[in-house]
């Protein structure tokens, strides 16, 4: 009897109802359910005015000024690709976006090779960037080279900062090339250019800068992968009111 009267008791209890956390009232859960709804209706809010930001930033630029900067750099790009490397090779422009600096560190939490071109007389930063995978086969194309061997040199997969010892002169002459299709004139002494493996802080740039990338992509399988060269939109549109 003491059993099934020690069941009925387990059994009663497990069928009670919940019950609110002495001290919590009804009314403290719903201000604790507002405020959750309030917080995502903010992070949508902020998600909302960055893209309305990001619009603005476009239609302040002329889209056919655009369009001309976008193909004088995947043309100039193209033809030094060509020149550099004999083999049959093909640099294709891929797309566009623009994202704050910050989204861009989000995005490329992996190691990759990221070089910054800082260009004191006029106040920007410069960003190219390539996957991991195709710089180390780059680095292997240009030891081999210095080395004066007839094949490239399998590097280990692993990125570490001898990576620009190799690659570095490379993203130099990209950065040379960019600067002349621009200013009609080589890089001068007045500039800074940092190499790191992923976007890390930089003090000239801030977390909501703007900055427009455009993405190129090889299909050789010996230099496969794909490239951004970003450049901030403040930049940009002070360059068109220079032209104009």
């Amino acid at each position: 009897m003491q059993d099934n009267h020690s069941n009925l008791e387990e059994q009663q209890r497990s069928e009670e109802p919940f019950q609110i956390e002495e001290g919590l009232s009804a009314n403290v859960l719903n201000n604790m359910m507002e405020e959750t709804l309030i917080r995502d209706s903010e992070v949508d809010s902020n998600q909302d005015t960055k893209s309305n930001e990001i619009k603005s930033e476009i239609s302040e630029i002329n889209e056919e000024e655009l369009n001309q900067f976008r193909h004088q750099i995947t043309n100039a790009l193209e033809q030094f690709w060509t020149t550099e490397f004999s083999d049959k090779t093909s640099v294709k422009f891929l797309s566009q976006e623009l994202l704050q600096y910050k989204d861009f560190q989000k995005n490329n939490d992996q190691p990759s090779s990221v070089s910054f071109l800082s260009l004191k007389e006029f106040g920007t930063v410069w960003i190219f960037q390539m996957e991991s995978d195709q710089a180390l086969k780059l680095a292997s194309i240009f030891r081999a080279r210095r080395q004066e061997l007839e094949s490239k040199v399998e590097l280990s997969g692993h990125l570490d900062g001898s990576l620009f010892f190799e690659i570095g002169p490379f993203i130099q002459d990209i950065f040379e090339l960019f600067h002349r299709q621009i200013f009609k004139q080589s890089l001068q002494k007045k500039f800074q250019l940092r190499h790191m493996l992923r976007p890390a802080f930089h003090r000239e740039i801030n977390d909501g800068e703007l900055l427009l990338f455009l993405e190129f992509g090889e299909e050789n399988q010996n230099k496969k992968g794909k490239m951004r060269f970003g450049i901030p939109m403040d930049f940009l549109k002070s360059l068109f009111v220079m032209r104009n």
